[in-house]
């Protein structure tokens, strides 16, 4: 992608990138590389597999949390899934693998089927019937145009490619956590793709466009939080309402809250843990 970016200004802080996360399978845990590509989609393989119902609805932790307990990585093979049930590697569909019409949110399209072994292990693991499906890179899907344009390609995210947070915003919300009597949580609950250190809380809501390695991005808006950052991502049980009635003290927007902010890619390129962050 070639389109022009904003010249990137030095801030007073040094950032860096702390860490890196991929999830290849929407909804279950991921792993984090010390390098990684990103592309339009997002990080290389980033939530490009998913779990739908009968009806091809996508299911993910706010209907069901135990994805939480769902192990993804990348491996030779192709998706490796790990659970309580065993560790199944399953190869990316070929082009010729039948399709279903899949909906994510307000987004109708077509995804090729996966592994009926691996399905019936995840329906097993969540205790509702469940289809494993792939997003091959001919789907059409696009970010809505409430993100700008030009329109981006998508993978079975929500709403964006990638999630930036910050561990400053972190630290800031544990400290208001462990004010009011509760207990601080991990970054996890948030599951970010890129997490910057170096900046001071609240900064992100400024930045506007960042270059990390040879990648370039585009914030398009601040990440509305739901539910699902109540989950314990090591039970997968909620928790409780915290951190979003914390959150709502400082971080509402509308009837929501915020957490992170979302990027567009504009360059793709190689990341790494340890990169200059520079907005």
């Amino acid at each position: 992608m070639t389109s022009a970016i904003p010249t990137p200004t030095s801030g007073t802080n040094h950032l860096v990138v702390d860490s890196l996360h991929v999830y290849p399978l929407k909804g279950a845990a991921g792993f984090s590389p010390r390098s990684w590509s990103v592309d339009e989609r997002g990080l290389r393989h980033d939530r490009r597999f998913m779990v739908v119902d009968g009806d091809g609805l996508f299911i993910s932790q706010r209907t069901n949390p135990r994805m939480a307990l769902i192990g993804a990585a990348i491996s030779d093979a192709g998706l490796r899934i790990t659970s309580a049930a065993g560790t199944l590697d399953v190869a990316f569909p070929s082009s010729s693998a039948p399709t279903l019409r899949a909906t994510v949110w307000d987004d109708c399209f077509d995804v090729r089927v996966s592994d009926p072994t691996a399905s019936r292990m995840l329906s097993e693991v969540l205790g509702v019937p469940a289809q494993l499906v792939w997003m091959d890179d001919d789907c059409e899907r696009l970010t809505s145009v409430k993100r700008g344009e030009p329109r981006r390609h998508l993978s079975l995210a929500d709403a964006a490619p990638l999630l930036l947070t910050t561990t400053a915003a972190l630290e800031d919300l544990n400290t208001r956590l462990m004010r009011g009597g509760s207990s601080a949580i991990p970054m996890d609950r948030f599951r970010p793709n890129v997490v910057v250190r170096g900046a001071t809380a609240g900064d992100d809501d400024e930045w506007r466009a960042l270059r990390i390695g040879s990648a370039a991005f585009r914030v398009s808006n601040a990440c509305k939080r739901c539910k699902v950052i109540t989950i314990d991502q090591s039970t997968g049980e909620f928790t409780g309402n915290e951190p979003l009635a914390t959150l709502a003290t400082y971080r509402a927007e509308g009837p929501g809250v915020t957490f992170g902010q979302h990027l567009l890619t504009e360059i793709s390129g190689m990341i790494s843990v340890g990169d200059t962050v520079t907005v």
